[in-house]
């Protein structure tokens, strides 16, 4: 099931946003926030909604904010990240465990910004590719998961950013699982069954199975 719906926060900021459920029947899923690249405008969170589109198939709804006039999330209104998330759970049945953030290029630094502001509201982040833009604002990440993925080739050279970035992270307490992926570039097809094998932890805790569980053809 799909909806797109208008978020009023308090403070009468409105926030067009992009809302998944699965289509099989799950007891309030747990929910992801996902942050598309370039600008976070409609046309990217549509073009990009290919992640998303894999979480709502494993069990997760997936909500994708559209930033308001181009601005980009992490640069200037990541903060109404949290209020978003806070107005879903009344208006939409979904778990009460911390959701998951996602994102896709600048939406996956994005998202590892939006985390580093407010750690303990998340448990955890998929950015692929992603990167951190602002080094001081990573220092109190206690047990957050984070699953980084960059391309080998990749177009804007994050490949030789990611050691620095995935040791900042540790440094700062998260749980990092980061890797080039092979002959990649910027934009890629994740290891589902890798990827699987990260998010089962997370699943278990919710009530969840794998996609491999679900289907008896794979």
């Amino acid at each position: 099931m799909s909806a797109e719906e208008t978020i009023i926060l308090g403070d009468g900021i409105s926030v067009q946003v992009l809302y998944f459920e699965p289509e099989s029947f799950v007891e309030s899923p747990p929910l992801a926030i996902l942050m598309s690249g370039g600008y976070s405008d409609e046309f990217m969170a549509r073009a990009q909604f290919w992640l998303g589109k894999e979480m709502v198939q494993r069990g997760w709804a997936v909500a994708v904010p559209i930033s308001d006039q181009g601005r980009k999330f992490f640069v200037e209104n990541g903060g109404i990240i949290p209020a978003v998330i806070r107005q879903l759970r009344k208006t939409h049945t979904i778990s009460e465990q911390k959701p998951m953030l996602l994102g896709i290029s600048s939406g996956g630094s994005a998202a590892l910004a939006i985390a580093a502001a407010s750690p303990d509201l998340y448990t955890g982040v998929i950015a692929a590719p992603g990167r951190i833009w602002d080094a001081g604002k990573f220092s109190r990440l206690s047990g957050l998961q984070v699953y980084l993925r960059v391309g080998e080739k990749d177009d804007f050279r994050w490949n030789r950013l990611l050691d620095e970035n995935a040791a900042l992270l540790r440094q700062a307490g998260a749980l990092v699982d980061a890797a080039l992926v092979p002959d990649a570039r910027h934009i890629f097809a994740l290891n589902w069954e890798e990827l699987e094998t990260w998010l089962e932890p997370l699943q278990l805790r919710r009530g969840l199975t794998s996609k491999s569980e679900q289907s008896p053809h794979r």
